[in-house]
């Protein structure tokens, strides 16, 4: 080889210079994206500034000068330009836009506070941040791909997901208890149940019917003894609540198990477990305090995995579970089976389910229709002698004729579906609103995968939702309230069956945008019910406290008529009656039921003029002021028994 051929060398290339270093970064489509991206900074960092009003208010931010905004925004747009030629394999002002975007509606869902037009507010802004969302998705669509967590960190951030939500559920509905806000119904009467199931057996109660009956002629829900054991051990109307919200969250077991099964990615399991953990209408289905129907999403979700992994006998434990937590949970189990059926061809799992749940549903029936009748007989010719058995008066607009009982609604259902229709979408403008605001609020946080399949049968996965969208029953269709545990176990379930047969692109879109809509519901309407009744509880703990130091010097085994919001904390009671149902006001005249009992108390920071005239009435019946509690009668009014 000669010398020369020896000492010859590529040439170097040639270092890129300024102006093609940063020309990539001045791509037109990059400069608008960066100059919205400086416009929504700005708009966040005023946002998180100190103002002595809300961004609500027309006068929001008017003292800021249009210079100062453009100065900003310059200064913005000339950092990220330098951000943009630094990282020229990242989009970085998408990321920039997503994440202050982000900042925005975390604090606009936040500081909104005109409940009237709150969910019309979160439309808009969930229409106006998807824009951003899914502009992000697509630029950074290969980015993302590529991205997955490690399958053993998973489990942990499922397992902080589940502890968070099942925190806040706790401490919103213990400081409820706390603060005095926890009403008899359907509070009070559950504590006092419990009182009985740990000194008696029974699920007796004074305070649901004004007189002594078991609460399983009301609702056959044997599910309850499960809790018993934890209550013996801490005797307490917060254990009732702590369990409650422990259950919920429990939920997310079985989710994150389901999502294995399917063999779903972990960032998607880690979103579907998120989206489980913030879900509104689970956390909403806890604000009215405990109810039995807490143990449908655990139970139905178990259910569902134990199927999916073809364990036959914990399937039919869970199956004897589910019917054991009221009488109706049979609808779900019904419901299941025909899944089973039309969907997956699995005719005996299928039909001894269905045969199971009518058979249960038949016997329940049977039994509270029969306890009704012998309730009634201990009423005492009181106004109201229909005082138990089945509800069936919550689906009476699909019923013609009240002999026909719920037969009435499935030949309805059967012989006229366009009625239903005129059900599902009612001519009363408030009532439909109601329901159209329902129905995005079980469906928006799921992005609406429930419905993306091919396979139409596993819509019927989504059909418990008609329950509650064909009733008049105005708590049926309001989040706040309990009758959306069983719908929301269904949905998830039908979610994540869904999910691996969609497209990447359309998987990962639909699930970011319900993974945000639903942190956007629950910052809006989560998170105000913690803030408002934990200030509540350290502005008034002194008070709180004293209320309960009064309520605990009254005798052990004194008969007691309380107002609403005292009954919890005086749950351990055997003779306790809630004064609005012993003592009604019909025609402007006080009618006292039991007046042989030891003492009438009222919650006295706020006596109406309805607990004015109870006062006078049972005073008129015998009673007088204790004088023992003078120095607090303006928190707690005890009236006693003379003679």
């Amino acid at each position: 080889m000669s010398q020369k051929s020896k000492n010859t060398r590529p040439p170097k290339a040639a270092k890129p210079g300024f102006t093609e270093w940063i020309k990539p970064a001045f791509e037109r489509e990059k400069v608008i994206c960066r100059i919205i991206a400086a416009w929504v900074t700005f708009a966040a960092f005023t946002l998180l500034g100190e103002s002595e009003v809300s961004f609500t208010d027309l006068s929001f931010a008017q003292d800021t000068s249009v210079a100062a905004m453009i100065v900003t925004m310059l200064l913005l747009f000339a950092a990220y330009t330098v951000l943009a030629a630094l990282l020229p394999r990242f989009e970085t002002d998408s990321w920039v836009l997503l994440a202050f975007a982000t900042v925005c509606v975390c604090r606009w869902v936040s500081d909104y506070d005109n409940s009237k037009n709150q969910f019309i507010f979160l439309l808009a802004v969930l229409l106006a941040y998807g824009l951003f969302l899914f502009y992000f998705l697509q630029k950074n669509q290969a980015v993302l791909d590529k991205v997955d967590t490690d399958k053993r960190i998973t489990p942990v951030f499922v397992g902080l997901f589940g502890l968070f939500g099942g925190i806040v559920i706790a401490v919103i509905t213990c400081m409820r208890y706390c603060v005095f806000s926890s009403p008899n119904f359907d509070f009070g009467l559950f504590c006092q149940m419990f009182h009985y199931l740990k000194t008696t057996g029974l699920p007796l109660c004074t305070s649901e019917r004004n007189v002594l009956l078991s609460h399983f002629v009301v609702h056959v829900s044997p599910i309850y003894y499960t809790m018993l054991p934890v209550y013996f051990v801490f005797p307490s109307p917060l254990t009732l609540q702590i369990v409650q919200a422990v259950l919920v969250a429990s939920g997310i077991i079985p989710v994150y198990l389901l999502c294995r099964h399917y063999k779903l990615e972990n960032k998607t399991t880690l979103l579907v477990c998120f989206i489980y953990a913030l879900y509104p209408a689970l956390a909403g289905g806890c604000f009215y305090d405990i109810h039995e129907n807490c143990f449908l999403t655990p139970i139905l979700l178990w259910l569902f995995w134990f199927y999916e992994e073809k364990k036959a006998i914990p399937m039919y434990v869970f199956a004897v579970l589910l019917l054991m937590v009221k009488e109706d949970a049979a609808v779900y189990l019904v419901m299941f089976a025909i899944y089973l059926l039309l969907s997956r061809k699995e005719y005996k799992h299928g039909a001894i389910l269905a045969v199971a749940a009518l058979a249960w549903f038949g016997i329940a029936m049977a039994i509270l229709s029969k306890t009704s009748a012998e309730a009634a007989l201990l009423y005492e010719g009181q106004d109201n002698p229909s005082i138990a058995g089945p509800m069936i008066n919550r689906f009476n607009n699909l019923i013609p004729n009240k002999e026909d009982g719920l037969l009435g609604a499935v030949k309805t259902m059967l012989f006229n579906p366009g009625f239903l229709l005129t059900q599902l979408l009612t001519s009363g403008t408030d009532v439909l609103w109601a329901k159209v605001t329902y129905f995005l609020e079980l469906f928006l946080p799921l992005g609406f995968i429930p419905f993306c399949t091919n396979k139409q049968s596993r819509w019927l996965l989504a059909a418990p939702a008609l329950m509650n969208l064909l009733t008049m029953y105005q708590y049926q269709y309001d989040i706040g309230f309990q009758y959306h545990f069983g719908i929301s176990a269904f949905l998830f379930y039908a979610m994540i069956v869904n999910i691996p047969d969609m497209k990447a692109p359309l998987r990962r879109n639909l699930l970011s945008f319900g993974a945000i809509a639903c942190l956007c519901m629950y910052l809006m309407i989560v998170m105000p019910k913690y803030t408002y009744y934990v200030d509540r509880w350290n502005s008034g703990k002194d008070t709180f406290r004293k209320m309960d130091e009064v309520l605990d010097t009254l005798p052990d085994d004194a008969s007691l008529c309380v107002s609403t919001s005292l009954l919890a904390h005086v749950h351990d009671h055997d003779i306790l009656y809630e004064i609005n149902y012993n003592a009604p006001e019909s025609k402007g005249e006080i009618n006292i039921i039991h007046d042989d009992i030891d003492y009438v108390v009222f919650d006295a920071r706020s006596m109406s003029s309805k607990a004015e005239k109870q006062k006078r009435a049972f005073i008129a019946a015998g009673f007088e002021v204790d004088e023992s509690y003078a120095e607090t009668e303006d928190l707690i009014l005890v009236l006693k028994r003379v003679g």
